[in-house]
């Protein structure tokens, strides 16, 4: 299971030391873990395999010397979340059953519409962000897009952001959506800046099991969504476009 040993019983500990108590969870974890403790702390530091300066690092971070900056690479699940049958993990004599498909990580969250603990991409820093000016348009001649948004630091704190751009269309399912770009921008308070990301064809592509061959949502003539969200379940817009070759056509959804 994903339990961390010992940690449940660790937090209980630490905040029977009194309500002044301030308890700070510092997880160094290979991968996601269960966090059935997370409403027992103040605060938590995902650090996942750190190298030999991880004390300094995490002292730096909670002190406020240092802001957070990353974001989650993978979906925390919550408590007790099944997932995966025995038979698909870890599997029956020795046989893993890989009917899961494509619903790997966020995409089995959105398409179940099971939240989860923490969600992929999320992260959250010293300060805080907001998002606007949002426009999406199709290349004129070719089957690309521009999306771009607009990152402002609204807090008293420098920091950096992740606009995150996640693409859905119908030939995708039973993916709802699935990341097709970030960047990751560091801001001063009161900054603003324009991020642009570029689609190709590549972003609305998916291989056809019937045809043996890629498609694309193009080539198909289906309306492609396009979001921009600070995480994968946390999506602050969307916008719907419809790109052709010869011509552009868009239209918005907020």
């Amino acid at each position: 299971n994903l339990e961390m040993p010992g940690a449940r019983d660790m937090v209980r500990e630490a905040r029977a030391a009194g309500p002044e108590q301030k308890v700070i969870m510092c997880a160094i974890v290979p991968g996601a873990v269960e966090t059935d403790w997370i409403d027992d702390v103040d605060a938590a530091i995902v650090m996942f395999m750190p190298g030999e300066q991880t004390g300094p690092a995490f002292a730096e971070l909670i002190t406020g010397r240092a802001s957070p900056g990353g974001r989650l690479p993978l979906t925390f699940p919550k408590f007790g979340e099944h997932r995966f049958s025995e038979a698909q993990y870890p599997g029956v004599h020795l046989r893993n059953d890989m009917s899961e498909g494509v619903l790997v990580g966020y995409r089995w969250n959105d398409a179940k519409e099971q939240p989860a603990a923490f969600a992929f991409g999320f992260g959250l820093t010293y300060t805080t962000f907001d998002f606007s000016n949002f426009e999406a348009a199709c290349n004129a001649g070719s089957p690309g897009a521009r999306v771009s948004v607009t990152v402002s630091n609204t807090g008293d704190r420098d920091g950096a952001a992740v606009p995150q751009l996640y693409v859905g269309f119908k030939s995708l399912q039973p993916v709802l959506r699935q990341l097709r770009g970030f960047q990751k921008v560091h801001l001063m308070p009161g900054d603003a800046v324009k991020v642009t990301f570029e689609l190709g064809d590549e972003d609305w592509r998916m291989f056809d099991e019937a045809s043996q061959a890629w498609r694309t949502a193009v080539e198909l003539g289906e309306e492609v969504e396009v979001s921009i969200g600070t995480s994968s379940a946390d999506m602050v817009w969307s916008g719907k476009l419809t790109c052709q070759a010869a011509r552009a056509e868009i239209r918005f959804q907020q």
